[in-house]
């Protein structure tokens, strides 16, 4: 019985060793400065690896970091071009995962410093998105974080409404869908009412 219940803490040792060694904030800082250096291809054909060993937890904890790293849009469509969409529903749940543990970093701080937001809905199932954003949807959304929502201009206030939306759920230019079920239309319909096509 004793045996057993080593046994089992040594397993359950392993399993939080596991998931704290692929937490993004445990990435060690010589794999994070490879990433840094990696092309939007060369990060793909390294997720492809996290992928084909059965990895999902790995796979979503550098999926994130790549994001957090500044990247242009074209070299998130380089890498997208190589992993393929949809991303693999173990993926999408283990980047939810990571999600809900550094969602501040990953939504504020992209969107004020690279300007593109992870979104992560439910719908009732969990879906990712990439929404990126332009000049004044950045200054707009900078503005009400670090000075308040009623400093904002009318038509800055007008952006950024419709900004919300668009992060939360009608988007339909400048995101790309990374998994997870899509919305219907019939279930979009009823917030277009309330969208600014122009903005979007």
């Amino acid at each position: 019985m004793k045996s057993k219940s080593m046994l089992f803490c040594l397993f359950f040792c392993l399993v939080s060793v596991a998931g704290f060694t692929y937490s993004p904030d445990h990435i060690t800082v010589d794999e994070r400065l490879l990433w840094k250096t990696m092309t939007g291809r060369e990060a793909g054909q390294e997720l492809l690896k996290f992928r084909f060993a059965s990895d999902p937890v790995g796979f979503a904890a550098r999926f994130v970091l790549f994001l957090n790293q500044g990247r242009s849009t074209s070299e998130i469509l380089a890498m997208l071009r190589v992993v393929g969409l949809p991303l693999r529903p173990r993926e999408i749940s283990a980047m939810e995962d990571v999600y809900l543990d550094n969602s501040a970093e990953i939504s504020f701080y992209n969107i004020i410093e690279n300007g593109y937001s992870l979104e992560c809905h439910a719908t009732p199932a969990t879906r990712f998105s990439i929404v990126f954003l332009n000049a004044a949807e950045r200054q707009a959304y900078q503005i009400c974080h670090e000075r308040g929502y009623e400093s904002l201009a009318d038509n800055e206030k007008k952006v950024f409404n419709n900004l919300e939306g668009r992060l939360c759920v009608w988007a339909s230019k400048r995101k790309i869908h990374l998994g997870g079920p899509r919305l219907t239309f019939d279930r979009v319909k009823p917030i277009l009412l309330y969208a600014e096509p122009e903005l979007d």
